[in-house]
């Protein structure tokens, strides 16, 4: 009698919580539509295009970078020296940001700097951390808002080629130029 009892109650105990876990069923009422998304006429957040005339930059909001019209600069094997044709680069890249600051002050503007996969982890982050530095010092000495400024590194991690040669390497040593806005912005372009 026992036995009978205890299985009663095992199995009263275990239905309740099977109903207990299922819920209750909704309730059905009239289906309610959410309101429509109006959706904006802009780029896409990941990339930042220039339009077919060229007189307009598109920022989204994530970093991208502005290929075309935000030239990227390359540095020597483990260095953070900024080479006369990286100056040029970001002199023009310069121009193009204060302008784009001017119109659209919202806009942040972030270095990114990279490595080649020669070395440890750490002394790429570190190496690219100087590379980024170097670059947005630079774009302050020639008059960018010190404030839309940031950098970060990604040391080996992003690298634009995969090969295991000396022109591989060189195009993954680098700091480039990325932009974004809090919402979607079409900027013109001094011509």
């Amino acid at each position: 009698m026992k036995s009978l009892n205890n299985r009663f109650f095992l199995s009263l105990t275990l239905g309740s919580m099977g109903f207990l876990l299922a819920g209750c069923p909704k309730a059905k009422g009239p289906a309610v539509e959410p309101p429509p998304v109006e959706e904006e006429a802009t780029a896409p957040d990941t990339e930042t295009p220039v339009d077919a005339a060229g007189s307009a930059l598109d920022i989204g909001t994530d970093y991208s970078a502005a290929p075309g019209v935000l030239d990227p600069v390359q540095f020597s094997y483990m260095s953070a020296e900024l080479s006369d044709m990286a100056r040029a680069s970001l002199k023009k890249n310069a121009t193009i940001l204060k302008g784009v600051l001017k119109v659209q002050p919202s806009v942040k503007v972030r270095v990114e700097g990279h490595c080649d996969d020669r070395g440890t982890l750490e002394y790429n982050l570190a190496l690219g951390e100087r590379r980024a530095a170097a670059v947005r010092s630079y774009y302050g000495t020639l008059g960018v808002a010190r404030s839309a400024l940031s950098t970060i590194s990604y040391g080996e991690e992003r690298p634009v080629c995969t090969e295991a040669d000396d022109d591989c390497w060189a195009q993954n040593r680098r700091g480039e130029t990325t932009l974004k806005a809090a919402a979607a912005v079409r900027v013109p372009l001094a011509n």
